[in-house]
């Protein structure tokens, strides 16, 4: 059978984060039927939402969401620049769309326009992002909260990986059931 990539390389990983999320909203659909009939899909994605939600406790514990959002909030963005939005591609904002987030450009501003007043609301976020830890959160974390939160970006970021190359092993067969060239 032949088979065309959805996606060119340059359309995934290349381009302005609003045509890669444009990217990612006319593949969703297509990459849905497409996992729908994959059988390592579900139980993987499955792993990676209990991994991001085991995340998500330890970094409320630490109030990492409040504190990051204020510190985005100030002038330049912090950690959470609009620079920082650059760094999601096609495959990592498919696959918090087929999670079920509502990926969206929330701002407009010097910020990361996905972060929210809470908060990132990806799901799925760059490795920068999730490794990335400055003074602030060390300084306000005791080792035993660093440990464990080194320890959860690291489980989840393994899970992602390996769900993004599935996602991009249905790209190159060319999102069978579906096929063709969108972009």
């Amino acid at each position: 059978m032949d088979t065309q990539p959805l996606c060119s390389l340059h359309n995934l990983y290349g381009g302005s984060i609003r045509d890669r999320l444009a990217i990612a909203h006319i593949l969703h659909p297509r990459l849905v039927l497409a996992l729908e009939t994959n059988d390592a899909y579900v139980p993987m994605l499955a792993q990676a939402v209990i991994f991001q939600k085991e995340l998500a406790e330890i970094m409320a514990a630490l109030d990492l969401g409040s504190m990051c959002a204020a510190c985005g909030g100030r002038n330049g963005g912090g950690c959470c620049s609009s620079f920082m939005a650059g760094e999601n591609d096609v495959v990592q904002l498919l696959l918090n769309l087929l999670a079920g987030v509502r990926v969206e450009a929330l701002r407009e501003d010097d910020e990361c326009c996905f972060l929210g007043i809470s908060g990132c609301l990806l799901l799925f976020k760059p490795m920068f992002c999730l490794n990335y830890n400055c003074r602030q959160i060390i300084h306000n974390a005791a080792p035993a909260g660093m440990q464990r939160l080194e320890q959860a970006v690291g489980r989840l970021l393994q899970q992602q990986y390996a769900l993004e190359q599935l996602l991009l092993d249905v790209l190159r067969q060319g999102g069978r059931p579906t096929r063709g060239v969108c972009c």
